[in-house]
């Protein structure tokens, strides 16, 4: 009994832990209002809002993401003031909201009063953005809650998305399924089934690859053994992860291969070099950038932000 109570207060300390750590990302989206915010304006904006919430130890991701970060100007009212040098003075309210896009749900918001004067409209924008800072206790506050109702979502959801990362595997479709996968925070109660899963699918995805790479070497090969074939058999042995199934095989013809005939062909340096970067944890970041690469071509179909109003 005393050992299980033990137990139990380690395992509840490491996940007290983990969330105090967790990760927690948000896509940062530019302001979408009318032509007083201008491009380098809104570039601006951005860049505030990535180191504000970076600050608060949230991802800024610059691809596609669920979860959003954005800001909406209300009550724009500008005037020029004589000079000289002619200046503009703008007033406005900012409101920032963060939110779910896929399911078009608003989870925090907080406005700010805004004024600033310059010799232009971006400037007196530019110069009305100081207070958008890390150390802006509503600005903390919204981040705070944001965190709180994302990682609500998951705990809630997780096994919807592990569901949907299942169906999509079974059909080859690695990169969504990755994508499910790798969006589960460390601090969610499901992401050790995450992360189980994203090795057994990211697994299956080289081996599928190995086979139809080691398949294509084989072909190549056997069909012309001359040191042109043989080059471009080992290219296709090359791009088999080092992690693969296939691997052992895939090394097995690379000798040969070079046995036969006399390659030069620098297929053992990159593999050394492949050997270097496969720790477990380059593998686990690289499963987490091909389901990346897939959300972020989701992006033009899915991010409508026109419900924040």
């Amino acid at each position: 009994m005393k050992t299980k109570i033990l137990s139990l207060l380690f395992a509840a300390m490491s996940t007290m832990a983990v969330a105090q750590n967790c990760e927690i990302q948000l896509m940062v989206s530019p302001v979408q209002q009318g032509d007083e915010v201008t491009d380098g304006f809104n570039n601006m904006l951005m860049t505030r809002l990535t180191n504000v919430i970076t600050q608060k130890g949230v991802a800024a991701d610059p691809y596609f993401n669920q979860f959003f970060i954005t800001g909406k100007f209300t009550h724009f009212y500008k005037e020029t003031l004589p000079g000289p040098p002619m200046q503009t003075a703008m007033h406005s309210t900012l409101t920032l909201y963060i939110g779910d896009a896929i399911n078009q749900q608003v989870y925090a918001t907080e406005s700010f009063e805004v004024r600033g004067v310059g010799n232009s409209l971006e400037r007196a924008l530019l110069n009305a953005m100081t207070q958008i800072n890390g150390k802006n206790q509503k600005i903390e506050a919204l981040i705070d809650k944001g965190k709180k109702k994302i990682l609500d979502y998951y705990n809630n959801n997780y096994e919807t998305l592990l569901k949907k990362a299942q169906a999509a595997a079974a059909v080859n479709e690695y990169g969504e399924a990755l994508y499910y996968i790798a969006s589960i925070p460390e601090c969610c109660e499901g992401y050790a089934q995450a992360y189980a899963m994203l090795n057994q699918v990211f697994t299956e995805k080289l081996t599928r690859e190995g086979k139809q790479l080691l398949q294509l070497a084989q072909a190549v090969y056997f069909a012309d053994r001359s040191a042109n074939g043989a080059a471009k058999a080992l290219q296709y042995l090359a791009m088999i992860d080092p992690s693969s199934p296939v691997q052992g095989e895939a090394m097995k013809l690379a000798q040969e291969i070079k046995e036969q005939t006399k390659s030069d062909y620098d297929f053992e340096t990159r593999q050394k070099y492949r050997d270097a970067v496969s720790l477990e944890k380059d593998r686990i970041a690289a499963a987490r950038a091909v389901g990346v690469a897939w959300g972020n071509g989701q992006k033009a179909q899915t991010t409508n932000l026109m419900f924040v109003r």
